[in-house]
């Protein structure tokens, strides 16, 4: 149970710290997490290829390498792709508190606003402002998860 309060708490710090990074510098947020992304594939994809796993290297190494020379030019992909994750996120949200033994109309709340939230992200614009509210959420929801894993512990 322990690990499993543990992990909650770092992604709930992880969601902290994307929040604050998203409400203070909004939509060049995006290109940053973007570089990081585009990195994070292309180290992937290298040591793949180091481990002689061919495939998943070079797939590794395209995703990376399309994500860094391309940047904001699949900015709408990748919006598109994170906004349908958080409304994924939310409607998974919803059903747990729909299924959980002890109702509380916040979780209910705090769904239904991931799921809009995330559809605004993906079919929405304003990409500053959507970028914003996201934030705000990824920052409340951080604050709920760090509470729920200190009570646990």
């Amino acid at each position: 149970m322990a690990k499993k309060s543990n992990s909650e708490l770092i992604s709930a710090l992880l969601y902290l710290i994307v929040g604050v990074l998203l409400v203070v510098f909004q939509s060049r947020t995006i290109g940053w997490m973007m570089t990081i992304a585009g990195v994070f594939f292309v180290v992937c994809g290298i040591l793949d290829l180091v481990k002689s796993n061919w495939g998943s290297g070079a797939v590794s190494l395209i995703i990376g390498i399309t994500i860094l020379v391309l940047g904001w030019l699949v900015t709408e992909i990748v919006l598109l792709v994170l906004g349908i994750l958080i409304a994924i996120k939310g409607v998974v949200a919803l059903v747990n508190a729909i299924t959980a033994s002890r109702k509380n109309v916040l979780n209910f709340i705090f769904a239904i606003l991931t799921i809009v939230i995330g559809a605004m992200l993906a079919f929405g614009n304003g990409l500053n402002v959507l970028i914003v509210i996201a934030g705000a959420m990824l920052i409340f929801n951080a604050v709920v998860g760090i509470v729920g894993a200190v009570a646990k512990k």
